[in-house]
Protein backbone atom coordinates (compact mmCIF):
# COMPACT_ATOMS: atom_id res chain seq x y z
CA UNK A 1 0.00 0.00 0.00
CA UNK A 2 1.49 3.37 -1.00
CA UNK A 3 0.69 6.73 0.58
CA UNK A 4 0.91 9.60 -1.82
CA UNK A 5 1.98 13.03 -0.62
CA UNK A 6 0.99 14.68 -3.86
CA UNK A 7 -1.79 17.20 -3.66
CA UNK A 8 -1.96 17.02 0.08
CA UNK A 9 0.28 19.70 1.62
CA UNK A 10 2.11 16.96 3.48
CA UNK A 11 4.89 17.14 0.97
CA UNK A 12 5.49 20.80 1.71
CA UNK A 13 5.43 20.16 5.44
CA UNK A 14 7.93 17.35 5.07
CA UNK A 15 10.21 19.47 2.94
CA UNK A 16 9.97 22.39 5.35
CA UNK A 17 10.95 20.21 8.32
CA UNK A 18 13.80 18.69 6.33
CA UNK A 19 15.09 22.12 5.39
CA UNK A 20 14.90 23.32 8.99
CA UNK A 21 16.76 20.30 10.27
CA UNK A 22 19.38 20.53 7.56
CA UNK A 23 19.78 24.25 8.16
CA UNK A 24 20.07 23.72 11.90
CA UNK A 25 22.73 21.06 11.52
CA UNK A 26 24.58 23.16 8.99
CA UNK A 27 24.43 26.18 11.26
CA UNK A 28 25.78 24.26 14.25
CA UNK A 29 28.48 22.73 12.11
CA UNK A 30 29.42 26.15 10.80
CA UNK A 31 29.52 27.54 14.34
CA UNK A 32 31.75 24.70 15.49
CA UNK A 33 34.07 25.16 12.54
CA UNK A 34 34.32 28.92 13.06
CA UNK A 35 34.84 28.56 16.81
CA UNK A 36 37.61 26.00 16.28
CA UNK A 37 39.23 28.30 13.73
CA UNK A 38 39.19 31.20 16.20
CA UNK A 39 40.47 28.96 18.99
CA UNK A 40 43.44 27.99 16.81
CA UNK A 41 44.34 31.65 16.30
CA UNK A 42 47.40 33.09 18.08
CA UNK A 43 45.32 36.12 19.15
CA UNK A 44 43.55 36.09 22.52
CA UNK A 45 40.64 38.17 21.19
CA UNK A 46 39.83 35.34 18.80
CA UNK A 47 39.78 32.90 21.71
CA UNK A 48 37.20 35.13 23.39
CA UNK A 49 35.10 35.05 20.20
CA UNK A 50 35.34 31.27 20.15
CA UNK A 51 34.18 31.01 23.76
CA UNK A 52 31.22 33.31 23.15
CA UNK A 53 30.28 31.52 19.95
CA UNK A 54 30.38 28.13 21.72
CA UNK A 55 29.81 28.92 25.41
CA UNK A 56 29.29 25.24 26.16
CA UNK A 57 32.93 24.42 25.35
CA UNK A 58 34.67 24.51 28.73
CA UNK A 59 38.14 24.29 27.22
CA UNK A 60 37.76 27.69 25.55
CA UNK A 61 37.00 29.34 28.93
CA UNK A 62 39.84 27.48 30.60
CA UNK A 63 42.28 28.64 27.95
CA UNK A 64 41.19 32.24 28.48
CA UNK A 65 41.71 31.82 32.22
CA UNK A 66 45.26 30.55 31.70
CA UNK A 67 45.99 33.50 29.44
CA UNK A 68 44.69 36.08 31.90
CA UNK A 69 46.54 34.48 34.81
CA UNK A 70 49.94 34.08 33.20
CA UNK A 71 50.13 36.79 30.54
CA UNK A 72 53.06 38.92 31.67
CA UNK A 73 51.83 42.12 30.03
CA UNK A 74 48.24 42.29 31.14
CA UNK A 75 47.59 39.62 33.74
CA UNK A 76 44.19 39.97 35.36
CA UNK A 77 43.61 37.46 38.14
CA UNK A 78 40.04 38.52 38.74
CA UNK A 79 39.20 37.93 35.10
CA UNK A 80 41.11 34.64 35.18
CA UNK A 81 38.98 33.51 38.13
CA UNK A 82 35.81 34.36 36.23
CA UNK A 83 36.94 32.35 33.22
CA UNK A 84 38.01 29.39 35.36
CA UNK A 85 34.69 29.52 37.18
CA UNK A 86 32.85 29.48 33.84
CA UNK A 87 34.88 26.47 32.68
CA UNK A 88 34.14 24.61 35.93
CA UNK A 89 30.43 25.39 35.64
CA UNK A 90 30.30 24.09 32.08
CA UNK A 91 32.24 20.92 33.00
CA UNK A 92 32.11 20.41 36.78
CA UNK A 93 33.66 16.94 36.43
CA UNK A 94 37.09 18.28 35.48
CA UNK A 95 39.55 18.36 38.37
CA UNK A 96 41.90 20.49 36.25
CA UNK A 97 39.43 23.36 36.03
CA UNK A 98 38.72 23.28 39.77
CA UNK A 99 42.43 23.16 40.68
CA UNK A 100 43.31 26.06 38.38
CA UNK A 101 40.43 28.02 39.87
CA UNK A 102 41.72 27.20 43.36
CA UNK A 103 45.26 28.31 42.46
CA UNK A 104 44.06 31.65 41.07
CA UNK A 105 41.83 32.24 44.10
CA UNK A 106 44.75 31.56 46.44
CA UNK A 107 46.88 34.06 44.53
CA UNK A 108 44.13 36.62 45.10
CA UNK A 109 44.08 35.79 48.81
CA UNK A 110 40.64 34.19 48.61
CA UNK A 111 41.71 31.13 50.55
CA UNK A 112 38.21 30.01 51.56
CA UNK A 113 37.12 29.98 47.94
CA UNK A 114 40.35 28.19 47.00
CA UNK A 115 39.75 25.51 49.63
CA UNK A 116 36.21 25.01 48.34
CA UNK A 117 37.48 24.58 44.77
CA UNK A 118 40.10 22.03 45.87
CA UNK A 119 37.43 20.10 47.75
CA UNK A 120 35.27 19.98 44.62
CA UNK A 121 38.21 18.69 42.62
CA UNK A 122 38.79 16.03 45.29
CA UNK A 123 35.09 15.13 45.30
CA UNK A 124 35.14 14.63 41.53
CA UNK A 125 38.44 12.71 41.50
CA UNK A 126 38.94 11.15 44.96
CA UNK A 127 41.61 8.72 43.72
CA UNK A 128 43.74 11.27 41.84
CA UNK A 129 47.27 11.61 43.30
CA UNK A 130 47.65 14.99 41.58
CA UNK A 131 44.54 16.39 43.28
CA UNK A 132 45.68 15.09 46.67
CA UNK A 133 49.15 16.52 46.08
CA UNK A 134 47.91 19.98 45.06
CA UNK A 135 45.38 20.12 47.89
CA UNK A 136 47.98 18.95 50.41
CA UNK A 137 50.43 21.64 49.27
CA UNK A 138 47.70 24.27 49.65
CA UNK A 139 46.85 23.06 53.15
CA UNK A 140 50.53 23.11 54.12
CA UNK A 141 50.74 26.74 52.99
CA UNK A 142 47.74 27.45 55.21
CA UNK A 143 49.49 25.80 58.19
CA UNK A 144 46.84 23.09 58.31
CA UNK A 145 49.57 20.49 58.68
CA UNK A 146 47.55 17.53 59.91
CA UNK A 147 45.21 17.62 56.91
CA UNK A 148 48.13 18.42 54.58
CA UNK A 149 50.03 15.33 55.72
CA UNK A 150 46.92 13.19 55.25
CA UNK A 151 46.63 14.41 51.64
CA UNK A 152 50.34 13.84 51.04
CA UNK A 153 49.94 10.29 52.31
CA UNK A 154 47.15 9.67 49.80
CA UNK A 155 49.28 11.20 47.03
CA UNK A 156 52.44 9.16 47.67
CA UNK A 157 50.52 5.91 48.10
CA UNK A 158 49.00 6.36 44.65
CA UNK A 159 52.07 7.84 43.00
CA UNK A 160 55.36 7.01 44.80
CA UNK A 161 57.24 9.43 42.52
CA UNK A 162 55.76 12.27 44.59
CA UNK A 163 57.40 11.08 47.80
CA UNK A 164 60.63 13.07 47.66
CA UNK A 165 58.72 16.32 47.03
CA UNK A 166 56.28 15.53 49.84
CA UNK A 167 59.09 14.82 52.30
CA UNK A 168 61.05 17.90 51.20
CA UNK A 169 58.06 20.24 51.50
CA UNK A 170 57.04 18.85 54.88
CA UNK A 171 60.60 19.02 56.24
CA UNK A 172 60.96 22.61 55.03
CA UNK A 173 57.66 23.47 56.73
CA UNK A 174 59.02 22.25 60.06
CA UNK A 175 57.82 18.67 60.25
CA UNK A 176 60.04 16.29 62.18
CA UNK A 177 61.33 13.04 60.78
CA UNK A 178 59.00 11.21 63.17
CA UNK A 179 55.98 13.12 61.84
CA UNK A 180 56.96 12.32 58.28
CA UNK A 181 57.26 8.64 59.14
CA UNK A 182 54.05 8.46 61.15
CA UNK A 183 51.75 10.75 59.18
CA UNK A 184 52.92 10.73 55.57
CA UNK A 185 54.85 7.61 54.67
CA UNK A 186 53.26 4.17 54.46
CA UNK A 187 55.11 1.64 56.61
CA UNK A 188 56.92 0.00 53.71
CA UNK A 189 60.64 -0.28 53.04
CA UNK A 190 60.39 1.30 49.57
CA UNK A 191 59.11 4.56 51.09
CA UNK A 192 61.56 4.57 54.00
CA UNK A 193 64.51 4.10 51.66
CA UNK A 194 63.51 7.15 49.59
CA UNK A 195 63.21 9.19 52.77
CA UNK A 196 66.62 7.90 53.89
CA UNK A 197 68.21 9.13 50.65
CA UNK A 198 66.52 12.52 51.04
CA UNK A 199 67.82 13.10 54.55
CA UNK A 200 71.30 11.99 53.56
CA UNK A 201 71.24 14.46 50.66
CA UNK A 202 70.38 17.18 53.20
CA UNK A 203 73.13 16.03 55.59
CA UNK A 204 70.51 15.35 58.26
CA UNK A 205 72.22 12.37 59.86
CA UNK A 206 70.06 12.22 62.97
CA UNK A 207 66.94 12.01 60.83
CA UNK A 208 68.61 9.47 58.53
CA UNK A 209 69.50 7.23 61.48
CA UNK A 210 65.94 7.46 62.78
CA UNK A 211 64.66 6.37 59.36
CA UNK A 212 67.23 3.55 59.35
CA UNK A 213 66.14 2.22 62.74
CA UNK A 214 62.49 2.30 61.70
CA UNK A 215 63.42 0.53 58.47
CA UNK A 216 64.99 -2.28 60.47
CA UNK A 217 61.89 -2.50 62.67
CA UNK A 218 59.76 -3.18 59.58
CA UNK A 219 61.68 -6.41 58.93
CA UNK A 220 60.91 -6.03 55.24
CA UNK A 221 63.45 -6.90 52.52
CA UNK A 222 65.80 -4.34 51.00
CA UNK A 223 69.09 -4.49 49.12
CA UNK A 224 72.51 -4.26 50.73
CA UNK A 225 73.53 -1.49 48.32
CA UNK A 226 70.64 0.63 49.64
CA UNK A 227 72.34 0.83 53.04
CA UNK A 228 75.78 1.71 51.70
CA UNK A 229 75.16 5.43 51.30
CA UNK A 230 74.39 5.83 55.01
CA UNK A 231 77.50 3.84 55.98
CA UNK A 232 79.65 5.90 53.60
CA UNK A 233 78.24 9.13 55.01
CA UNK A 234 79.05 8.11 58.58
CA UNK A 235 82.54 6.98 57.56
CA UNK A 236 83.21 10.31 55.84
CA UNK A 237 82.33 12.12 59.07
CA UNK A 238 84.59 9.91 61.16
CA UNK A 239 81.63 8.37 63.02
CA UNK A 240 83.21 4.96 62.75
CA UNK A 241 81.34 3.15 65.55
CA UNK A 242 77.96 4.21 64.17
CA UNK A 243 79.07 3.29 60.66
CA UNK A 244 80.22 -0.15 61.81
CA UNK A 245 76.93 -0.72 63.69
CA UNK A 246 74.84 0.19 60.62
CA UNK A 247 77.10 -2.00 58.46
CA UNK A 248 76.64 -5.04 60.68
CA UNK A 249 72.88 -4.44 60.87
CA UNK A 250 72.69 -4.23 57.08
CA UNK A 251 74.68 -7.43 56.61
CA UNK A 252 72.30 -9.26 58.93
CA UNK A 253 69.10 -7.75 57.52
CA UNK A 254 70.02 -8.54 53.92
CA UNK A 255 71.66 -11.94 54.59
CA UNK A 256 74.74 -10.71 52.76
CA UNK A 257 77.59 -13.19 52.44
CA UNK A 258 80.34 -12.72 55.04
CA UNK A 259 83.72 -14.28 55.78
CA UNK A 260 84.02 -17.37 57.93
CA UNK A 261 83.62 -16.65 61.64
CA UNK A 262 87.07 -18.06 62.44
CA UNK A 263 88.91 -15.64 60.14
CA UNK A 264 91.24 -13.53 62.35
CA UNK A 265 91.52 -10.73 59.77
CA UNK A 266 89.58 -7.51 60.42
CA UNK A 267 89.37 -6.91 56.66
CA UNK A 268 86.11 -7.76 54.89
CA UNK A 269 86.05 -10.09 51.89
CA UNK A 270 89.82 -10.24 51.74
CA UNK A 271 89.73 -13.21 49.36
CA UNK A 272 87.17 -11.64 46.99
CA UNK A 273 85.08 -14.78 47.37
CA UNK A 274 81.86 -12.75 47.65
CA UNK A 275 80.40 -10.15 45.32
CA UNK A 276 81.63 -6.66 46.15
CA UNK A 277 79.26 -4.21 47.84
CA UNK A 278 81.49 -1.47 46.39
CA UNK A 279 81.17 0.73 49.45
CA UNK A 280 80.83 0.69 53.21
CA UNK A 281 83.44 -1.58 54.79
CA UNK A 282 83.83 -3.72 51.66
CA UNK A 283 86.15 -3.10 48.71
CA UNK A 284 85.47 -0.13 46.48
CA UNK A 285 86.37 -0.07 42.80
CA UNK A 286 86.49 3.52 41.61
CA UNK A 287 86.32 4.06 37.83
CA UNK A 288 89.49 5.50 36.33
CA UNK A 289 90.84 6.02 32.83
CA UNK A 290 93.31 3.36 31.71
CA UNK A 291 92.27 0.58 34.13
CA UNK A 292 89.48 -2.00 34.40
CA UNK A 293 88.38 -4.36 37.18
CA UNK A 294 87.14 -7.95 37.00
CA UNK A 295 86.61 -10.90 39.30
CA UNK A 296 88.76 -13.74 37.90
CA UNK A 297 87.15 -17.15 38.39
CA UNK A 298 90.12 -19.01 36.92
CA UNK A 299 93.09 -17.53 38.80
CA UNK A 300 93.35 -17.49 42.60
CA UNK A 301 95.99 -17.77 45.30
CA UNK A 302 93.46 -19.68 47.41
CA UNK A 303 89.73 -20.26 47.18
CA UNK A 304 87.96 -19.86 43.85
CA UNK A 305 88.38 -16.18 42.92
CA UNK A 306 90.72 -13.23 42.82
CA UNK A 307 90.47 -9.63 41.69
CA UNK A 308 92.08 -8.80 38.35
CA UNK A 309 93.04 -5.28 37.25
CA UNK A 310 94.10 -4.59 33.66
CA UNK A 311 96.11 -1.49 32.77
CA UNK A 312 95.83 -0.67 29.06
CA UNK A 313 98.97 1.43 28.64
CA UNK A 314 97.14 4.64 27.73
CA UNK A 315 98.20 6.81 30.69
CA UNK A 316 100.92 7.27 33.28
CA UNK A 317 98.62 5.87 35.93
CA UNK A 318 98.23 7.56 39.32
CA UNK A 319 96.30 4.66 40.75
CA UNK A 320 94.50 4.43 44.11
CA UNK A 321 91.10 3.22 42.92
CA UNK A 322 90.93 -0.07 44.82
CA UNK A 323 90.43 0.55 48.52
CA UNK A 324 88.73 -0.60 51.70
CA UNK A 325 87.96 1.22 54.95
CA UNK A 326 88.68 -0.83 58.09
CA UNK A 327 87.47 -0.01 61.60
CA UNK A 328 90.25 -0.44 64.18
CA UNK A 329 91.16 0.66 67.70
CA UNK A 330 93.95 3.07 68.69
CA UNK A 331 97.41 1.87 69.69
CA UNK A 332 97.11 -1.60 68.23
CA UNK A 333 99.77 -3.56 66.34
CA UNK A 334 98.70 -5.23 63.12
CA UNK A 335 100.25 -7.35 60.44
CA UNK A 336 99.11 -6.57 56.94
CA UNK A 337 99.51 -9.23 54.24
CA UNK A 338 98.37 -9.69 50.65
CA UNK A 339 99.23 -11.80 47.65
CA UNK A 340 99.88 -10.18 44.28
CA UNK A 341 100.49 -11.75 40.91
CA UNK A 342 101.67 -9.59 38.01
CA UNK A 343 102.04 -10.00 34.28
CA UNK A 344 103.90 -7.48 32.14
CA UNK A 345 103.65 -4.52 34.53
CA UNK A 346 105.60 -1.88 32.63
CA UNK A 347 107.71 1.09 33.82
CA UNK A 348 109.84 1.42 36.92
CA UNK A 349 106.89 2.24 39.21
CA UNK A 350 104.89 -0.85 40.12
CA UNK A 351 101.90 -1.68 42.30
CA UNK A 352 101.93 -1.93 46.09
CA UNK A 353 99.62 -1.49 49.08
CA UNK A 354 99.34 1.72 51.09
CA UNK A 355 97.82 1.70 54.61
CA UNK A 356 97.03 5.01 56.31
CA UNK A 357 94.67 6.83 58.71
CA UNK A 358 92.42 9.03 56.53
CA UNK A 359 91.32 11.24 59.43
CA UNK A 360 94.75 11.79 61.00
CA UNK A 361 97.28 12.42 58.22
CA UNK A 362 100.13 12.99 60.70
CA UNK A 363 100.08 9.27 61.60
CA UNK A 364 102.84 7.59 59.55
CA UNK A 365 101.75 5.71 56.47
CA UNK A 366 102.76 2.12 55.74
CA UNK A 367 103.83 0.91 52.29
CA UNK A 368 104.57 -2.60 51.06
CA UNK A 369 107.17 -3.41 48.43
CA UNK A 370 106.07 -2.73 44.87
CA UNK A 371 106.03 -5.23 42.02
CA UNK A 372 106.86 -4.62 38.37
CA UNK A 373 107.27 -6.97 35.44
CA UNK A 374 105.95 -10.54 35.75
CA UNK A 375 105.76 -12.41 39.08
CA UNK A 376 103.95 -15.50 40.34
CA UNK A 377 101.84 -15.15 43.46
CA UNK A 378 104.03 -13.10 45.82
CA UNK A 379 103.47 -12.13 49.44
CA UNK A 380 103.68 -8.44 50.27
CA UNK A 381 103.39 -7.60 53.95
CA UNK A 382 104.15 -5.04 56.62
CA UNK A 383 103.59 -4.36 60.31
CA UNK A 384 102.02 -1.18 61.61
CA UNK A 385 100.79 0.41 64.82
CA UNK A 386 97.68 2.54 64.89
CA UNK A 387 97.92 6.04 66.30
CA UNK A 388 96.50 7.25 69.63
CA UNK A 389 93.33 8.53 67.94
CA UNK A 390 93.11 6.19 64.97
CA UNK A 391 89.68 4.58 64.56
CA UNK A 392 89.88 3.69 60.90
CA UNK A 393 92.45 2.69 58.30
CA UNK A 394 92.37 2.89 54.53
CA UNK A 395 93.80 -0.12 52.67
CA UNK A 396 94.66 1.04 49.15
CA UNK A 397 96.26 -0.63 46.14
CA UNK A 398 98.63 2.10 44.97
CA UNK A 399 100.75 2.97 41.99
CA UNK A 400 102.69 6.26 41.94
CA UNK A 401 103.20 7.85 38.49
CA UNK A 402 106.58 7.18 36.92
CA UNK A 403 108.95 10.07 36.17
CA UNK A 404 110.59 8.34 33.23
CA UNK A 405 109.91 9.10 29.57
CA UNK A 406 108.36 5.69 28.83
CA UNK A 407 105.97 5.96 31.76
CA UNK A 408 102.55 4.66 30.63
CA UNK A 409 101.39 1.76 32.76
CA UNK A 410 100.50 -1.48 31.03
CA UNK A 411 99.97 -5.03 32.28
CA UNK A 412 97.81 -7.02 34.69
CA UNK A 413 97.79 -7.50 38.44
CA UNK A 414 95.81 -10.06 40.43
CA UNK A 415 95.01 -9.49 44.12
CA UNK A 416 94.00 -12.18 46.64
CA UNK A 417 94.05 -13.11 50.33
CA UNK A 418 94.36 -9.60 51.71
CA UNK A 419 94.37 -9.56 55.53
CA UNK A 420 94.91 -7.28 58.49
CA UNK A 421 95.50 -9.26 61.67
CA UNK A 422 95.81 -7.96 65.21
CA UNK A 423 99.13 -8.98 66.77
CA UNK A 424 98.97 -7.50 70.25
CA UNK A 425 98.23 -4.13 71.85
CA UNK A 426 101.01 -1.63 71.37
CA UNK A 427 102.86 -0.83 74.55
CA UNK A 428 101.45 2.12 76.47
CA UNK A 429 103.88 5.00 77.10
CA UNK A 430 105.37 4.85 80.59
CA UNK A 431 104.69 7.76 82.89
CA UNK A 432 106.82 8.40 85.95
CA UNK A 433 110.28 9.22 87.12
CA UNK A 434 113.22 8.05 85.05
Amino acid sequence: MKISLLGSGKLWLFLAVLLLLTGGFSFEAAKGWLAARWAASPRSEDWFRAANLEPGNAEYWHRLGLFEQWDMEGDDLQQAVRYYQKAAEVNPRSDIYWMDLAGACEMLGETSRAREAYQKAKLDHPVSPEVAWQYGSFLLRQDDTAKAFAEFRVAVMRDPKLETSAVAQSWKAGASASQILNEILPAQSQYYLVALDFFLSQRQDAAALLIWNRLLDLKQPFEMQQAVRLVNDLIAQGRVEEARRVWQQALTATNWAVDASGDPSVLFNGGFEHDLVNGGFDWQELPVQGASFDIDMGVAHSGARSLRINFNGSVNQDFSQLLQWVAVEPRRRFRFAAYLRTEGISTDSGVRFLIYDPHHPTVPQTLTADLTGTHPWSLVDAELTTGPETRMLAIVLRRVPSRKFDNKLQGTVWVDDVSLTLLEPASEPKIGLP
